[in-house]
């Protein structure tokens, strides 16, 4: 599955959300590896229909996949997927010393400050439950992070951190990653993928909790000791029982939350 190319790549000056327009290509049948880009949005989003503010100079990318394409494949994997194609893809334009680690389920993190996260999106159900599309939606800090309240994990840009490197290398490096991470796990399944994800997981068997509401004020904690079969984060409490999620938001436990 190749992303981009003259041909599948369109370019806007600015647009509410990658994701909104890429989106509307896919319910109209647009090729798997189409891609959408901007040097601006007005209306970005995250998880849990977040606002995003989006400056210029940052990559604002969007990428649609055909479930035909997948096969029988799960799509909720390719949240994994995605996450470890990002984090190679940052590592390609900045080298393999640079200190990054995925946040669960697919922020990336810089120095434990926020440098990219992704939203994936889809729709076309069938009966089965299965979506026809998959967009793919990934921003990563280039040049500047976006002005927010102090937050745990707080947004750096790449450039703020001291990397010299362009929103079109990332781009170029972005299609090669998901590429070949889509190719990998289609071959190999997701046993492999999630070793490859959990060789770069943040807090891995260190004590986190898992929010399940947007101020965090609702929250399971426990060690970290892994992603199950079915994508689920496993969390190992206190008292050694096991618990599973498949969404929310990561954090270390500290006096202030």
């Amino acid at each position: 599955m190749q992303f981009g190319g003259p041909e599948k790549t369109q370019v806007l000056d600015a647009v509410d959300s990658t994701n909104e327009y890429a989106k509307i290509r896919a319910r109209t049948g647009a090729a798997s590896g189409t891609v959408v880009w901007a040097y601006q949005q007005t209306a970005g989003k995250g998880t849990r229909n977040r606002t995003w503010e989006s400056p210029k100079g940052n990559v604002y990318w969007s990428g649609i996949v055909q479930s035909k394409d997948i096969g029988d494949a799960p799509f909720t994997e390719l949240v994994y997927v995605n996450a470890v194609a990002v984090y190679h893809a940052i590592t390609r334009c900045i080298g393999a010393e640079a200190q990054l680690a995925i946040k669960w389920p697919n922020d990336i993190l810089l120095h434990e400050k926020k440098v990219a996260g992704s939203l994936l999106e889809c729709g076309s159900f069938d009966h089965g439950g299965k979506p026809g599309w998959i967009v793919i939606g990934t921003g990563i800090n280039v040049a500047l992070s976006p002005r927010l309240p102090a937050m745990l994990y707080p947004p750096t840009s790449l450039q703020e951190s001291g990397y010299a490197v362009t929103r079109e290398a990332l781009i170029e490096a972005l299609h090669a990653s998901l590429e070949h991470e889509i190719a990998q796990w289609l071959q190999h399944g997701f046993k492999t993928l999630r070793d490859a994800y959990l060789a770069k997981a943040f807090r891995l068997h260190e004590e986190i909790a898992i929010s399940i509401s947007r101020d965090k004020a609702v929250y399971v904690t426990g060690r970290y000791e892994g992603i199950d079969e079915n994508g689920c984060i496993i969390l190992v409490g206190a008292d050694n029982r096991i618990k599973k999620m498949h969404s929310g938001d990561l954090f270390v436990r500290t006096g202030d939350r």
